[in-house]
């Protein structure tokens, strides 16, 4: 079947409308405890209802942990991210407990397509749709475009599609250096929940929303600093790590939580989701090779920003009801992240 049938029979069976997503900007320079004030209260209804959803939901041990790390901050969390958890919570007066448990939350439940396409100008798409099993609605209101930059150094400056609350980066890209996407992966493990919990606790591993930041707020960091990091870095849990400098390299990094294992290098095209790539999808989730195929139908004149997004991105099962949003990073053309929030529903 041709790209365009594919895409036409997936359209009439199911409606999208892409939404737009408000955008704000982070300040560095700012004191940590003043960087969130102005942003976080345009959110403080729907953090409230996804608060007190997720903790209707999950295992209490993540309540308790959170709850925990509150009463021991700064043994937990180091500056300046320590005093941002207390600005978010002081924004919208919530509970400093209840602001590092959406943070956990939101690390340890990402299910995503992220993939990487070498184009005929030779740089490199980095694409992703983000889904997450909670609370959809929620988190599509959640949602906004965030940039960060040093009102001191005008060269310097970082995006990240980000959820209301979290201080660390799911996605995200510096322009003319290296983006950076992330998913969660299935190991087939049912405690992995509590040993990244219990790891955070007691072992001192570091959390994502801590170590993304400290890599990407160091104007000093290298995609090759940035890779060193997300190889060797002790984790909380497992995840997968897709970054590409934006012109020559892109890789797809498989952790557990204390070292890396069979680390791939793009050649063309690499898509990750949340199964090991040496592994065939499951029967129930065929979403890495629903996108692979369509991706080798493509020619090189194919392989364009729109066509990854309307045609790559916007294909079931690679786009479902849990996706949030869908974002398209170009870090090697300097470009600013294209992002939609996405809305799937059958069509009445």
């Amino acid at each position: 079947m041709s790209i365009t049938l594919i895409f036409l029979f997936i359209s009439f069976v199911n409606s999208d409308v892409p939404l737009d997503m408000s955008r704000f900007s982070i300040d560095l320079d700012l004191d940590p405890i003043d960087r969130w004030s102005d942003i976080i209260p345009n959110f403080a209804q729907p953090m409230s209802e996804f608060n007190d959803a997720i903790r209707s939901q999950i295992p209490q041990a993540y309540i308790d942990v959170a709850e925990i790390v509150a009463t021991q901050l700064d043994k937990h969390i180091p500056q300046p991210y320590h005093d941002e958890l207390y600005s978010i919570a002081r924004a919208i007066s919530m509970p400093l407990a209840d602001i590092v448990l959406i943070n956990l939350v939101y690390e340890l439940r990402t299910y995503c397509t992220s993939l990487l396409v070498r184009t005929l100008n030779n740089t490199i798409i980095h694409g992703r749709n983000l889904d997450f099993d909670l609370n959809t609605d929620l988190l599509r209101r959640l949602t906004f475009h965030g940039k960060f930059f040093r009102s001191s150094n005008p060269t310097f400056s970082y995006e990240s599609i980000h959820f209301a609350g979290s201080i660390g980066l799911l996605t995200s890209s510096r322009p003319g250096y290296f983006s950076l996407s992330i998913n969660q992966r299935n190991t087939g493990d049912t405690h992995w929940w509590m040993n990244a919990l219990m790891s955070f606790l007691h072992l001192h591993s570091v959390p994502l929303f801590i170590l993304t930041r400290s890599i990407f707020d160091n104007v000093f960091t290298s995609y090759q600093d940035m890779k060193y990091i997300l190889e060797n870095q002790h984790l909380i849990a497992p995840v997968y790590f897709i970054l590409t400098d934006g012109r020559s390299s892109g890789m797809i990094i498989t952790r557990n939580r204390l070292n890396s294992i069979n680390p791939i290098e793009l050649n063309s095209t690499l898509v990750q989701t949340n199964y090991d790539h040496w592994l065939d999808d499951p029967l129930n989730d065929p979403r890495r090779t629903a996108a692979e195929n369509i991706l080798q139908t493509f020619n090189s004149t194919q392989i364009t920003q729109d066509n990854i997004f309307d045609i790559v991105l916007s294909v079931i099962p690679v786009l479902n009801r849990i996706t949030i949003y869908t974002a398209i990073m170009n870090p090697g053309e300097k470009q600013d992240i294209f992002a939609k929030i996405r809305t799937l529903k059958p069509r009445s």
